[in-house]
């Protein structure tokens, strides 16, 4: 029974393997949110040097988005690869990568600067949080980028400006390693 197991297992693993792709930006979608739109779980997001001026959200997919970093591990692509996240749309979701809808360490982000980011309003504690990355009731895998010049205000609190994880009702796991966090702020206005 365990030998039966174990095979399909296997299988799944290669079916799986097999289905996965790569969605290059921006050769394949003009923005990062966009690859992570039109990827499904397994999928990888890789996305050429350059500054993308966007605010991010992993959407509760189970992929990578990475930097031609993961190819061949040179840092320059960290530094030349930029999500500033300083124009969102809205003032109360500013985080420049946001992992909110349920994933867990399979959700890998890797080999960025990570900018500009103002945080999100976490209403149970009236407190903005989270500028660079923020996570909420879920789970990530956040490797090999730098976390830099990241700025939360709140009227009452403000924390995180960096990275900012917060557990909701779940038991969620986020592995944090080989990260350069520096130079975030984080001002209490009230």
């Amino acid at each position: 029974m365990k030998s039966n197991t174990l095979i399909i297992a296997l299988v799944s693993f290669v079916v799986f393997s097999l289905n996965a792709q790569i969605i290059h930006v921006p050769a394949n979608q003009p923005s990062i949110q966009a690859g992570i739109n039109a990827a499904t779980n397994g999928d990888t997001v890789l996305v050429d040097e350059g500054t993308y001026i966007e605010n991010i959200r992993f959407m509760g997919k189970a992929i990578t988005v990475a930097s031609m970093y993961i190819l061949d591990a040179d840092t320059n692509h960290i530094n030349n690869t930029i999500i500033d996240g300083s124009m969102a749309q809205n003032p109360d979701s500013a985080a420049t990568v946001m992992f909110i809808n349920g994933e867990d360490t399979t959700s890998i982000l890797n080999g960025f600067t990570i900018t500009g980011g103002s945080g999100v309003h976490f209403p149970n504690w009236q407190m903005m949080a989270g500028g660079g990355v923020y996570t909420y009731n879920s789970g990530s895998k956040i490797i090999n980028n730098k976390v830099i010049n990241n700025q939360v205000e709140g009227n009452q609190n403000a924390g995180g400006s960096g990275i900012q994880c917060i557990k909701g009702a779940d038991i969620t796991w986020a592995v944090i390693a080989n990260n350069t966090i520096s130079h975030n702020t984080s001002k209490a206005l009230g």
